[in-house]
């Protein structure tokens, strides 16, 4: 079948697709129900339409249906390389440190003994990397 060629299957199967609906079988029916798919090209083949949701996304199979159709953060652009930080705490423990001959007083900036931390974020960098999109479609 020319659509079962285009078509790269991501891996969400309605359970409405496993059974009957509006009096077709879901066998006579080129895709199930509600199926999410990649396909070739700029538009959608027939019997899908474009899932807009999920345009520039990650898409995730889920285990849980209360999550389905879940988003985080904004969809990425065509080619968008979006610059990110990425940010991680140190800690460190000092042990005592006595500097013998020292007459007092002359350095009030030395770090104490014990535990210290920090908390760093790197400057924003983008991954370099060359980002393409797929179309992603919802058979109907």
């Amino acid at each position: 079948m020319m659509i079962s060629r285009r078509l790269f299957l991501v891996g969400l199967l309605a359970a409405a697709g496993l059974g009957v609906q509006g009096g077709a079988q879901a066998s006579d029916r080129p895709l199930p129900p509600n199926m999410i798919f990649f396909a070739a090209g700029t538009t959608c083949p027939a019997g899908s339409t474009p899932a807009s949701d999920a345009a520039g996304r990650l898409l995730l199979a889920i285990t849980n249906v209360a999550d389905v159709g879940k988003t985080h953060g904004k969809p990425l652009l065509i080619q968008e390389d979006r610059t990110h930080t990425h940010a991680g705490t140190m800690q460190v423990d000092l042990p005592v440190h006595s500097i013998s001959a020292a007459s007092g007083g002359g350095n009030g900036q030395a770090t104490g003994n014990g535990a210290h931390s920090s908390t760093l974020t790197s400057g924003p960098a983008t991954t370099g990397l060359p980002f393409i999109q797929l179309l992603v479609c919802q058979a109907e």
